[in-house]
């Protein structure tokens, strides 16, 4: 064989790789996260005809959020560790948001942390970009079988040029395999928290 045979047989299969590559990619479907919320109770949702879907931070809209956060509330310390995270389910590829926390008494006693829990474990993790500019959290508490769940609505105080946010819970109770409600740990009433 000559070289530019060989030649054109290297282009001819590096083409079939490329052809071949592209044919096996799943098309990607990007929509912005703030428009996601617009997509909220619409039946097929986010996928509607789509086999792959992307909700994507374009505009880092989360970024704001994202940092430690310290207040106090009913005798209580607050510190908030919001970081941003992307899963992929091979059907829906999201950025989003996590909420870690630590929970003390005024005197230094730890009620609840959960800095060091596993992505997959935490308690509060994204739920999505409200019209308002508010990021709402799903919150499964420790207790979240007696009555420790619901949604936390964080929202960036804009005339503190980003150092503030105020957040709370919004209880939704549910009880599963549980005879008596607990006592919520996070805050029921706006919280001011301020960036650290």
């Amino acid at each position: 064989m000559n070289k530019t045979k060989i030649k054109n047989m290297k282009k001819i299969f590096f083409l079939l790789i490329v052809v071949f590559g592209f044919l096996n990619c799943k098309a990607q479907h990007i929509i912005p996260t703030e428009e996601v919320v617009n997509y909220l109770g619409e039946e097929n949702g986010v996928m509607g005809d789509k086999n792959y879907v992307y909700l994507k931070d374009v505009n880092n809209v989360l970024g704001k959020f994202v940092g430690d956060w310290a207040g106090n509330y009913n005798g209580k310390n607050y510190l908030f560790r919001i970081s941003k995270a992307t899963r992929d389910d091979g059907e829906i590829k999201e950025d989003y948001l996590l909420m870690r926390y630590t929970i003390t008494t005024s005197n230094g006693t730890v009620i609840e942390n959960t800095l060091s829990l596993p992505d997959n474990k935490v308690h509060t993790e994204g739920g999505y970009l409200a019209k308002s500019g508010s990021y709402v959290f799903n919150y499964f508490g420790k207790d979240s079988d007696c009555g420790q769940n619901g949604s936390i609505f964080t929202r960036v105080l804009e005339s503190s040029n980003g150092t503030k946010i105020k957040l709370y819970l919004e209880v939704e109770g549910e009880m599963w395999d549980c005879t008596t409600e607990v006592p919520q740990t996070m805050p029921t009433d706006w919280l001011e928290v301020t960036k650290q």
